[in-house]
């Protein structure tokens, strides 16, 4: 790890100067029978190399072919994936693909009371992006219309479509349909999670498609990606009949206390390729969206999220993230004011309330092969809650998922299985077992 490294130096330092203390190199072995051992001088540029050297071997590869994958242009949450073709830094078009499908054998699921058994293709992405001048670039994606459950046919529709305009070196201008600042999740999107499902307790952010809206945002980093700041304009939700039509504000901040993560996205694990404390906060207010056009209400959310990632000294990886969520439509429900914007779960409950989740993972650090493939298993465990203000029959209350990920090729070849453990407001429980498989290319 770099930083680490960095202490090394600050050690050998100490060591070199004083009488000779205990000290560690990147691997835990003790280096104080080598001090003591060395009749010559330390040489601190060769032991910060080779704790440097070491450290690498927990690393993955990285991306470094593309210069989408750079800050000189333009990044890109995809920027390890697909076919580019580049004319120069600044002229580049690239096209990729994402496929995410699924086995879910669901207790008590069907028509009958028995159990039901599913194949799913839960996305079908195709994307596309590109820069035809040093400050103008655009990104385009599509993915099937009935992604996760969405809709009920699958015709393919429109994911991403964003003009992107970079005013400086840190800050920029989307416009289009795209991620509205928001959390950690929705930044992440399904490719990207450190789990397989999305977490329903993030819901109420209203959205057009797998959380896109209209609209546009503000955007800037510090630092490489140190820290960042997001604010936008969308539409939103539509107001009550006759009612005003307001924009939604959205915005985010995000401060990240080890390694950047540049760029407008996130993902919630890295594998070992960063070491990672962010602390991520967004918010969410549309005007006189809820209610009646006699009697409007606003809606108001905000979020806090958290994620840490390390190496461990064995090479293994361990994260940890969680997140809180507080929805409030203004009391229009809870007063028995009709909405036809409120925003519903698909178990007929309204959002206002809070909710949060919780995950812990651990990347194993040898690799494991099967057949052809090798990899490293990554176990995990998510809990998520959901209090909410009105509480109908049938409503999500909890849900814990125990499973793990056979990671191939980070988050472009991931195989899981998980089961995930359902309970509602009834205190009826369900259970789903999920195979699912993700490819990116």
């Amino acid at each position: 790890m770099v930083f680490r490294a960095k202490w090394m130096i600050a050690t050998a330092t100490v060591v070199a100067m004083s009488v000779p203390v205990l000290a560690q190199d990147a691997t835990g072995q003790n280096l104080d029978k080598q001090l003591e051992a060395s009749a010559s001088p330390i040489n601190l540029t060769s032991l910060v190399a080779a704790a440097e050297a070491d450290a690498a071997d927990c690393a993955p590869a990285k991306c470094t072919t593309s210069a989408s994958c750079g800050d000189s242009c333009f990044s890109a949450q995809n920027c390890c994936t697909g076919w580019m073709h580049q004319w120069d830094d600044c002229k580049w078009i690239k096209i990729g693909a994402g496929i995410r499908t699924s086995y879910n054998n669901v207790e008590n699921g069907a028509a009958n009371g028995t159990d039901a058994h599913d194949f799913n293709v839960d996305n079908t992405r195709i994307y596309m992006s590109g820069q035809g001048h040093p400050y103008l670039g655009f990104e385009l994606n599509t993915d099937i219309n009935n992604a996760q459950g969405f809709t009920p046919d699958g015709d393919m529709r429109v994911l991403d479509a964003v003009i992107k305009v970079k005013l400086t070196d840190n800050i920029n201008l989307w416009a289009g349909r795209f991620l509205p600042p928001s959390d950690r999740s929705n930044l992440d999107g399904p490719f990207y999670l450190n789990v397989y499902s999305f977490p329903w307790t993030q819901f109420g952010m209203y959205n057009i498609f797998q959380g896109r809206d209209d609209g546009a945002a503000l955007w800037g980093q510090t630092g490489g990606g140190q820290f960042k700041w997001q604010v936008g304009l969308f539409d939103g939700a539509p107001a009550p009949t006759t009612g005003d039509d307001n924009l939604m504000f959205t915005g985010r901040v995000v401060l990240n206390l080890l390694d950047p993560e540049p760029g407008y996205y996130n993902a919630s694990t890295y594998y070992g390729e960063k070491e990672i404390l962010a602390l991520g906060m967004s918010l969410f207010h549309q005007q006189d969206v809820n209610g009646t056009a006699a009697d409007p209400r606003a809606y108001t959310a905000w979020n806090l999220d958290f994620l840490f990632e390390t190496t461990l000294d064995n090479c293994g990886v361990a994260t940890l993230e969680a997140a809180y969520y507080d929805f409030d439509d203004d009391d229009a429900v809870r007063d028995g004011l009709p909405s036809a914007t409120q925003a519903t779960d698909g178990f007929g409950s309204s959002r206002q309330g809070e909710s949060y989740f919780i995950t812990a993972l651990y990347l194993m650090p040898d690799t494991i092969c099967i057949g052809n493939m090798s990899g490293r298993l990554q176990p995990h465990y998510r809990y998520q809650e959901y209090d909410r203000s009105v509480e109908l029959a049938g409503s999500r209350a909890s849900q814990w998922d125990l499973g793990v990920h056979y990671v191939m090729d980070g988050h472009n070849a991931r195989l899981t299985a998980v089961y995930e453990h359902l309970k509602t407001i009834d205190n009826d429980s369900q259970g789903i077992f999920r195979l699912g498989a993700q490819l990116q290319f």
